[in-house]
């Protein structure tokens, strides 16, 4: 407390002879009736005497000197007896060494200067606690209103004035500061996790370092239980992927998807990625839901989720309502092998899987080599062999559905020289162009050859 506090306060009744400097810091109230009062002194005192050392021999301006000297500010003059005044030297030695001198009424006993003293240090003393308790309230008020790591943060903003972030793994909670300084969090699995203040916790005044203390647990305690949410949650979306995989009814899979928060209302597409982390996946398409499963990640996403890049894989089955996921489960699973087969990736729908071109050329190409080869083997060899242009004129027989004249009209041929080809074609075949089935066979296998 200030000096000025204590020579204000009306219940004491203290009349100032000497002002002195009553800004000055009160350290202590001390009683002293010694001659020699400096031993008994460390600095910032108020000295209470009722001059009894005078009867010692001790001058009332060699008393007030070493008062002085010991970084005493204030001296207390008490009276015995209503008419008892203080000696005009003493009063004259404390103003002349720049002390407070004040006299204390007979009914204020010297110890009531002490309590009211205690009193206001208390006060003082209790104030950073206080802080304390109230900065734990706040940080409890605003985790019952809003659960998660955010809460606390915003509180402890508030109270520090000060930019602070959370670094969780690859997570991070607020903006960092520039040339931010970690805290390590304790706790299970918080082992890389920090506390990132503006400036070292040990360059930060004394209150603000207990601040920080007192929410570091509860940033811990919620960084332990948002991934214990987070590996719940992770489990339940695989369990239902499981289930949506292996055909468990549409009722479980409803009521599973709406514990995880996916909209029921939506229709929704399924999502393989594969060659790409879930981290790139979730950041890429932000999903209703996403699992690891095998090789594969696996994700819900609306029904109009634009392409985005994305390193790997990615087959996407068609939109359908949750009863129906399965179906655009397997298919995004089949245009990702698709993908993959033909070692191209990027993006695949499922209505971009349904062209026959694309089925082929999402296998192996020995196995196409193979079908080439099984078909037109011989047709090949005449090509080969003889220079005959068989392949080219099947090829634009097919594709144009089999119109004679059209056909040897594009080749430039007589109708009669594309006939003998593709009665040539048959013989080599063994397919019969008047078989749909058989027309079938020869189309896919000339794909296989593109």
């Amino acid at each position: 407390m200030l000096l000025r506090e204590l020579l204000d306060d009306p219940a004491l009744g203290l009349e100032v002879l000497a002002p002195g400097a009553p800004d000055r810091e009160v350290r202590w109230v001390h009683s002293i009736e010694v001659a020699d009062p400096g031993a008994y002194l460390r600095g910032g005192e108020v000295v209470l005497t009722t001059g009894s050392w005078e009867r010692l021999g001790r001058a009332p301006a060699a008393w007030v000197e070493e008062v002085a000297a010991a970084g005493a500010i204030a001296i207390g003059f008490g009276r015995l007896e209503a008419a008892d005044q203080p000696p005009a030297e003493l009063v004259g030695a404390a103003a002349a060494r720049g002390l407070t001198f004040f006299v204390v009424p007979v009914a204020v006993p010297f110890v009531q200067l002490a309590e009211v003293f205690i009193a206001a240090k208390r006060v003082e003393w209790e104030a950073p606690l206080r802080r304390q308790l109230e900065h734990h309230g706040a940080i409890v008020a605003a985790l019952r209103a809003e659960r998660g790591v955010d809460s606390v943060l915003r509180v402890l903003r508030r109270r520090l004035g000060l930019e602070v972030a959370v670094v969780a793994g690859t997570t991070t909670h607020g903006p960092v500061p520039a040339g931010g300084c970690p805290v390590a969090l304790i706790g299970e699995g918080l082992a890389d996790d920090s506390l990132v203040l503006p400036r070292p916790l040990a360059e930060l005044d004394v209150d603000v370092q207990a601040a920080v203390s007192s929410a570091m647990p509860f940033l811990a305690l919620e960084l332990e239980r948002e991934r214990a949410v987070r590996a719940t949650e992770q489990r339940y979306a695989w369990e239902v992927v499981e289930w949506i995989a292996t055909g468990v009814s549409a009722a479980a899979v409803t009521a599973r998807l709406e514990l995880l928060g996916v909209p029921l209302e939506r229709t929704l597409r399924c999502v393989v990625a594969r060659g790409a982390g879930p981290e790139e996946v979730q950041a890429a398409l932000a999903p209703y839901l996403i699992v690891e499963r095998s090789d594969d990640v696996v994700c819900l996403v609306d029904a109009d989720a634009p392409r985005v890049e994305l390193a790997g894989y990615v087959g996407v089955g068609q939109a359908v309502p949750i009863a129906e996921l399965r179906v655009s489960l397997l298919q995004a699973r089949h245009a990702a092998d698709a993908l993959v087969a033909r070692g191209a990736e990027g993006w695949l729908t499922h209505e971009e899987l349904a062209s026959p071109a694309v089925l082929l050329a999402a296998q192996d190409p020995a196995v196409l080599h193979a079908l080439a080869r099984t078909v037109l083997g011989g047709v090949l060899d005449s090509d080969r062999d003889r220079g005959t242009e068989l392949v080219a004129s099947l090829r634009s027989f097919l594709e144009r559905g089999g119109r004679w004249q059209e056909t040897a009209d594009a080749l430039h041929v007589h109708i009669n020289t594309l006939r003998h080809r593709m009665k040539r074609v048959e013989e080599l075949t063994g397919r019969s162009l008047a078989s749909t089935a058989d027309r079938v066979d020869l189309f896919l296998a000339l794909r296989a050859l593109a």
